[in-house]
């Protein structure tokens, strides 16, 4: 049996594929781009799981964010965003999330972080960087809270939990 990270590249590879020869393997319709159902674990603060909802929900932002790995891509992206983001059928939140640049957004949308993070290296941002950013925090104090072994979970548990926050 394949290791977790190679089962990953290879659904990574499969999604590239599809990008590349311009296929899609569903679509989805306006009325299904948000999610319907309440997860257990929607009540933990400060992230989204990404599960099969989130991925549905936000297969054509990531394939966008995907597609910038190509140098043709980055450039079309570069030449004319609004031109090359029609070829990606996101919803106008997605939309707006990508012209914002509002990481915790897109990841709200069905963003996935390693998907997205393509979109900050696009800008230049190293995912330290990115990382600080969606919490709020300046690089090296995200660095440093990290080496010292991240975030509490006191206090980190429940969504309810930041209610005084």
């Amino acid at each position: 049996m394949k290791d977790t990270g190679t089962l990953f590249l290879l659904a990574a590879r499969v999604l590239v594929k599809l990008i590349e020869t311009k296929q899609q393997f569903f679509t989805l319709s306006e009325t299904d781009w948000h999610m319907t159902s309440t997860k257990e674990y929607d009540d933990i603060p400060g992230t989204y799981v990404f599960d099969a909802d989130r991925s549905r929900e936000g297969y054509h932002l990531n394939m966008f964010c995907i597609s910038l790995r190509l140098e043709n891509n980055r450039t079309d992206f570069r030449n004319d965003p609004e031109t090359y983001l029609t070829k990606f059928p996101m919803s106008e939140d997605q939309l707006q999330a990508v012209r914002d640049r509002a990481w915790n957004r897109m990841l709200s949308l069905g963003g996935n972080i390693y998907y997205t993070a393509k979109l900050a290296a696009y800008d230049g941002i190293n995912f330290q960087e990115l990382a600080a950013m969606m919490t709020n925090m300046e690089s090296e104090d995200y660095r440093a809270m990290m080496v010292n072994g991240g975030r509490s979970i006191e206090g980190n548990r429940y969504k309810s939990e930041w209610e005084d926050k």
